[in-house]
């Protein structure tokens, strides 16, 4: 078991160190399926204080990484859950979710959304760089060479009563 544990993580890794390649040239052009593999993997490696029912995954805003999400959740368990996706439009509906992706559409939302959960356990993730800094526990961010990355604010998932490994955590790019 514990192989298998390090040959997830080496493939994680892998991924977030740079074998995602997101052109950046349009909406349309950018790799939603990574956006959704990440986010498998933080369901995975990121460690909630307790479970009861479905993990739920609630999406704010249109983006192509819903359908992502959904096909994932057909067919993938979080923690031996059912992962159910909804799409959710307020603080109080994000209050019953483990994970909340924030679409770029509606990143306005992100410090409403950390006032609001503070202290629960719930991981805020956002679409586009710079919400880690405004709130959101992680964000996603495309470098220059056109690598998907992440940004990480510990204080954040601190604060929500969460814990990610100092190997995930390690290959975020930390926030202040």
């Amino acid at each position: 078991m514990r192989t298998i544990h390090k040959y997830l993580l080496a493939v994680f890794a892998a991924l977030a160190l740079g074998a995602v390649s997101v052109p950046k040239a349009c909406a349309q052009d950018v790799d939603y399926k990574a956006y959704s593999l990440f986010v498998y993997n933080f369901v995975k490696y990121i460690e909630w204080p307790d479970i009861q029912g479905d993990f739920v995954l609630g999406v704010v805003g249109d983006s192509p990484v819903v359908k992502e999400l959904e096909n994932m959740a057909k067919t993938k368990k979080a923690k031996g859950h059912n992962i159910v996706i909804r799409k959710i439009s307020t603080p109080e509906e994000a209050a019953a979710c483990q994970l909340v992706y924030v679409c770029s559409s509606k990143s306005s939302m992100v410090k409403t959304l950390n006032e609001k959960l503070k202290g629960r356990s719930v991981l805020v993730v956002g679409e586009r760089e710079g919400l880690a800094k405004k709130g959101a526990a992680l964000s996603f961010i495309t470098l220059d060479d056109d690598v998907l990355k992440f940004e990480i604010n510990k204080n954040v998932i601190e604060q929500n009563k969460l814990k990610i490994p100092a190997v995930l955590s390690n290959l975020g790019l930390p926030v202040l």
